[in-house]
């Protein structure tokens, strides 16, 4: 694959490699807008992160959002470990842009396996400085000390407890002190307490009673208000005008701002805003009436001619030969459907500073846009990071922030915008719908001779939800990296070729859960399976000899998921009965295999067994990678049987839930799931197990009626 850079987005603009150089300092990068932080964290930063305070606690501020998938809890682990005392004594701040060093996205599956060895490291730095502190007041040489859950021991017995030390001078730790430190992370499991432990999640506490704030609706301030958006209800529409005269009688309807081609209208309270918003009257002008059909249709692989744009892989000899199989799949458009709607709170300071609380995957990029946006310098712009109830991608872009502060300029007051579920279908991105033909044929003995991959999808990281028209441009001369992920087979093939097609679709598309992986893997999986089908071969013997010798710990997870199932003893040749596997691997770091089992009933399809093994390397928490495996299990099935955002006359159809089909409790089976420690630290959970879900339960729809699924989502039984 070709690398990505601002390099690469002005070239494809017409500037040469020498007009970079001239005017890399100058006007040309106003042609950029205000991109995400892609700093990788340093020991410098980390130094930031964990502190003793005056109280005897430790304070640790994380530079990962919490949404869910554990990685607070999981770092007050790491930290505790290396401090020598329990998780209860370390105390978890949020993300919040004015106490941290500049931060990137909380995406890939990268949050503990960047962070969490730097955590360990500033937590042994600060536990050799305590002990030194210690052993300067007291005047014993620090060999002589230790750390206890309490404090400082000598022979035994504590001679400061950690609220006696926190109370001098901060204990100050260099980059150069978390660098040189040696912690026990990842040196096996000799002295570890805290790592490796079930925890519940982070804030439990608060979650079940509500205590205090932790979600950005849980957020009030004084004067604060609720805001809206009007909004086009068609794709590409545009807002003409409105006459918010109707609402004047709704008490509490304070009032419609516009600016320039905003409106957007604030009340007292959420109820009187959504009465007022009813009787809003709104003249748009409608966008192009497309419909499911006509999104499908530009994506179509099999219209395409000749080679595709952008080449992923081409190994070997791909002469022209017979195939085995000659298959086209296709993935329809999705959406997100968090549980939590989009919620933020903006507020204009009297020292004309700007504030956000928001449930962000990303709080520096919202901070850098609100700064851009409204004309201030970045240290006047402060957001607090608030927990999100799911995030998947659909968080990482500055949307709801802006509403709210927006509003917030122009009625000059704190306002509250949440969206509505109609908004997160309407105005939010989704899952690009994408074609994919596998031309593949193999020997008897079922050894894979060729593997020919195309596919056309819409934009996930070069979007439309996130690009002015200019940039948008230019991106279609460079491949969409997003597009890409987890194209290249696991499998050796004496010929490979892997090609793609970025398309611009007139629906706003981006990263939705594993960005590319999860569309991509699913279609990787049905292929081989049917390929294993027409060579006769049982479809977990053609994976484990086809495994490239370098992706020996899939082999594992593969042999094990069967093993859990007992796939060798399944019963076969039922009607209404089927046996599916699949397996994938995660950004080349993390590797999942998965079998299902699926039952033909009167209502439909049902899963009613799944085996998953996952290895996301070193675990540090198995309660909350479990439910991360679980949760990526399920929205497996839901991509396999349920999940479709359809769109009509130009009009995203959904308005709820009632009308976006997701699993509930009883489409759930028994989970089994074994974790597996292949490498010595983190390399991912997050995402991982998306890769093997789907594929398993449609593997096994094939396996009972003999067709291979070729649509996702399955339409009936």
């Amino acid at each position: 694959m070709a690398s990505f850079s601002r390099r690469r987005f002005l070239i494809a603009l017409g500037w040469g490699a020498a007009g970079v150089t001239a005017v890399a300092g100058g006007g040309a990068w106003a042609l950029m807008p205000t991109l995400p932080p892609r700093n990788a964290p340093s020991a410098a930063d980390a130094t930031a992160w964990l502190s003793l305070r005056p109280d005897g606690f430790f304070e640790l501020y994380s530079s990962r959002a919490e949404m869910g998938q554990g990685i607070s809890m999981g770092l007050r682990q790491v930290a505790a470990d290396e401090l020598g005392i329990g998780v209860q004594r370390v105390r978890l701040v949020q993300p919040d842009t004015s106490l941290i060093p500049v931060a990137r996205s909380t995406v890939g599956s990268d949050a503990m396996r960047e962070t969490g060895p730097l955590v360990a490291h500033a937590a042994a730095a600060l536990a050799g400085a305590v002990l030194r502190e210690a052993a300067r007041r007291l005047g014993r040489p620090v060999e002589k000390l230790r750390l206890t859950p309490d404090g400082v021991a000598d022979d035994g017995a504590t001679v400061f407890t950690f609220a006696e030390l926190g109370a001098g001078p901060p204990l100050l730790v260099t980059a150069e002190d978390v660098e040189a430190a040696t912690p026990r992370l990842l040196a096996g499991p000799a002295g570890r307490r805290e790592v490796g432990r079930p925890y519940p999640t982070h804030d439990i506490a608060a979650i079940v009673t509500g205590s205090r704030p932790l979600y950005a609706d849980d957020v009030r301030l004084p004067g604060m208000v609720f805001g809206a958006v009007v909004r086009p209800q068609t794709l590409g529409g545009r807002v003409l005008s409105v006459d918010a005269s109707a609402c004047n009688s709704v008490p509490g309807f304070l009032g419609l701002y516009r600016d320039g081609d905003f409106s957007g209208i604030v009340a007292t309270r959420r109820g009187a805003l959504a009465q007022a918003m009813g009787v809003l009257a709104v003249e748009e002008e409608e966008g192009p009436a497309i419909d499911s059909a006509t999104l499908a249709g530009m994506v179509e692989i099999d219209a395409a001619s000749g080679p595709l744009e952008h080449s992923v892989l081409d190994a070997g000899d791909m002469r022209e030969r017979p195939y085995d199989v000659d298959l086209t799949l296709t993935v329809s458009l999705a959406a997100h459907a968090s549980i939590e709607p989009r919620t933020s709170i903006a507020r204009f300071t009297e020292d004309g500073g700007l504030q956000c609380w928001t449930g962000t995957q990303d709080p520096f990029f919202v901070r850098n846009s609100l700064a851009d946006a409204f004309g201030l310098g970045r240290d006047k712009v402060a957001v607090h990071g608030m927990r999100m109830g799911g995030g998947f991608g659909a968080r990482t872009i500055v949307a709801a922030e802006m509403d709210a502060a927006r509003l917030a300029k122009l009625c000059g007051r704190p306002v509250k915008v949440q969206w509505s579920r109609s908004d997160e279908f309407r105005a939010g991105f989704h899952r690009p719908p994408s074609s994919h033909r596998f031309r593949l044929s193999a020997d008897a003995a079922g050894r894979i001779t060729s593997w020919h991959h195309a596919f056309r999808s819409g934009h996930i990281i070069f979007t439309s939800a996130a690009m002015g028209p200019g940039l948008q441009f230019a991106t279609s001369f460079v491949a969409d990296p997003g597009v890409a992920r987890g194209s290249i087979p696991p499998y050796v093939a004496d010929a490979t070729r892997v090609e793609v097609e970025d398309v611009r679709l007139p629906v706003k598309t981006g990263p939705w859960r594993g960005l590319g992986a999860a569309a991509n893997h699913w279609a990787i999986e049905t292929a081989i399976d049917a390929l294993a089908r027409v060579k006769g071969v049982d479809p977990l013997d053609m994976r484990l000899k086809s495994i490239a010798s370098q992706h020996t710990r899939l082999s594992t997870v593969l042999t094990a998921a069967a093993e859990m199932a007992d796939w060798r003893a399944r019963a076969r040749g039922s009607s209404d009965d089927g046996w599916g596997l699949a397996c994938g691997i995660y950004k080349e770091m993390s590797y999942a295999a998965a079998v299902a089992r699926v039952t033909r009933t009167e209502a439909g399809y049902r899963v009613t067994g799944l085996w998953c093994a996952h290895d996301c390397g070193l675990v540090i928490n198995p309660d909350q990678v479990r439910a991360q495996v679980e949760g990526n299990l399920v929205w497996g099935i839901s991509m396999a049987l349920k999940e479709e955002l359809l769109v009509e006359g130009g009009r995203v159809l959904p308005e709820s839930f009632f009308d976006y089909p997701l699993p509930v409790l009883s489409d759930v089976p028994e989970i089994e799931i074994r974790l597996v420690e292949g490498a010595a630290a983190p390399t991912g959970a997050g995402e991982t197990a998306i890769v093997c879900g789907a594929a398993a339960v449609t593997n096994a729809i094939a396996a009972m009626t003999g067709r291979t699924v070729k649509a996702l989502p399955v339409k009936a039984a």
